[in-house]
């Protein structure tokens, strides 16, 4: 029998093999699988740590275009909704003012020559019946302007409401789309996690930049800079949660993503963010992403050309976020090599 102190290597032997199929499946245009090159392959639990963080970054950036497809279609759903409920009304204002008019087609003009001799017969005078007969020619005409008004308007709305039915049957596939890829990427993501949990502490701290990922590991609120207004509300709210766990696509109150996790804090604050880190980039004000300008309670932005993971900023060159999957919500060191922008929302 194998002796148990030969079993954590034999398990960085299974990594090193596992993670580099992983990968492979997730590289743009592996549509079918590709045979792994040996040379390509990870050759020590460094390497292959620095494979699980390549990975986790991927899924997180889809996790992210997920969260932002799901944030457009809600939107167009608003609208087509907003624009369907006008229509209607138009359409019901319009039937009732086409059959009134229609009315008064019929009664002035489908039978003018007796309706003038009546207005005649019934008039004081010649000026009394011209009187008369101009103003039912004016309120005809002030019919006639009020129906191609409204003619005109629910034509607009006619097309409004197409075009945002077609806006939200595209954001509808895109949305789709992009759960479709999610799902397919749901057997990764357990390896993904199968393979963290493999790593040691210290080789966990590679993949996540730093820090620890220790449940006890917090950071007390009295620890940071002085703070006030809604900064230090969202400020607490965020460091409140550390130790809760990351998971894609969570806003809380027990999990969080990156996104997620700000949303929550400064909702809390009284601030609505949209649910996903490149979205969220403009609200707010930017502010020059550097240690002597940064303030607690700053979003902080990193990933270029595609923004896919936000932190809050808590003073003292920290910040606290919900780092990948198998780790957990906490305060680390700010990952300024990777940092693309920051904003403030106070």
């Amino acid at each position: 029998m194998a002796s148990n102190r030969h079993h954590p290597r034999l398990i960085r032997l299974a990594v090193v093999s596992a993670i580099s199929t992983v990968t492979l499946g997730l590289m743009p245009g592996s549509g079918q699988a590709v045979p792994v090159q040996p040379a390509a392959a990870p050759k020590t639990a460094t390497e292959a740590a620095q494979k699980v963080a390549q990975l986790g970054n991927e899924l997180e950036s889809l996790s992210e275009d997920v969260n932002g497809a799901r944030i457009r279609m809600n939107k167009l759903q608003a609208v087509a909704v907003k624009a369907n409920a006008a229509a209607a009304k138009i359409d019901k204002q319009y039937a009732t003012l086409s059959s009134e008019v229609s009315k008064i087609v019929r009664s002035t003009y489908m039978s003018a020559p007796f309706g003038q001799f009546t207005t005649l017969m019934t008039s004081d005078s010649p000026e009394d019946f011209l009187a008369q007969l101009s103003t039912l020619e004016r309120m005809s005409e002030q019919r006639g302007k009020v129906i191609g008004s409204v003619l005109r308007l629910k034509q607009q709305l006619d097309q409004s409401r197409e075009t945002a039915k077609k806006a939200l049957a595209e954001a509808r596939a895109e949305y789709q789309a992009a759960r479709s890829k999610q799902t397919k990427l749901n057997d990764q993501i357990k390896q993904y996690k199968a393979l963290y949990n493999a790593l040691t502490a210290r080789e966990r701290a590679q993949v996540n930049g730093g820090g620890s990922a220790d449940r006890s590991n917090r950071i007390p609120i009295g620890h940071l800079p002085p703070m006030s207004g809604r900064a230090k509300i969202a400020v607490s709210a965020a460091m409140a949660q550390q130790g809760k766990p990351y998971s894609w696509g969570a806003a809380g109150p027990g999990m969080f993503d990156c996104s997620g996790l700000t949303m929550y804090a400064w909702g809390q604050a009284g601030v609505q963010l949209p649910h996903q880190s490149a979205q969220q980039y403009s609200y707010g004000t930017h502010v020059p992403a550097d240690l002597a300008y940064l303030k607690p309670g700053d979003l902080l932005f990193f990933y270029s050309p595609n923004i896919h993971h936000v932190a809050m900023y808590i003073g003292n060159g920290l910040q606290i976020h919900a780092p990948t999957s198998g780790d957990v919500v906490k305060v680390v060191g700010v990952d300024w090599g990777n940092l693309v922008g920051a904003t403030r929302l106070t």
